[in-house]
């Protein structure tokens, strides 16, 4: 097919790089929840609406399935595509939500070695 290409790029939103977030140690298993939620939410609604955004031409006119075929391209075809892009964005989520989760692994972790190098002071305000 030849003709004009469209960057939806700036119809999506981005995904929040990790320096995006500020979250709390303590609440990094809770955000992540949440985060994988939405994600599934969202990629739901795109499974179940995708056929959707598909559509067929009227007729077998060359106006009619070059049309139909430029928005179906546009919208549901492809990596570049809209429902391309939603599928990125949801993927982004994902991979935020396994950081948060090895973030939260992480902070357990190091407050375990804290906890063993400096024993039991902290319960008596030493």
């Amino acid at each position: 097919m030849s003709g004009p290409s469209y960057d939806l790029s700036s119809a999506v939103p981005v995904v929040p790089a990790a320096a995006d977030v500020l979250v709390h140690p303590d609440k990094l298993l809770d955000v992540a929840r949440i985060v994988e939620e939405q994600a599934n939410a969202l990629e739901d609604q795109l499974l179940t609406r995708l056929g959707q955004l598909r559509i067929d031409a009227p007729s077998a006119d060359v106006i009619s399935t070059q049309s139909v075929q430029a928005w179906n391209s546009l919208i549901a075809d492809g990596d570049r595509s809209y429902a391309g892009q939603v599928r990125e964005y949801v993927a982004g989520l994902k991979r935020l939500v396994s950081q948060l989760r090895e973030a939260a692994k992480d902070y357990k972790v190091s407050e375990e070695e804290k906890a063993a190098v400096f024993g039991d002071r902290g319960k008596h305000g030493a």
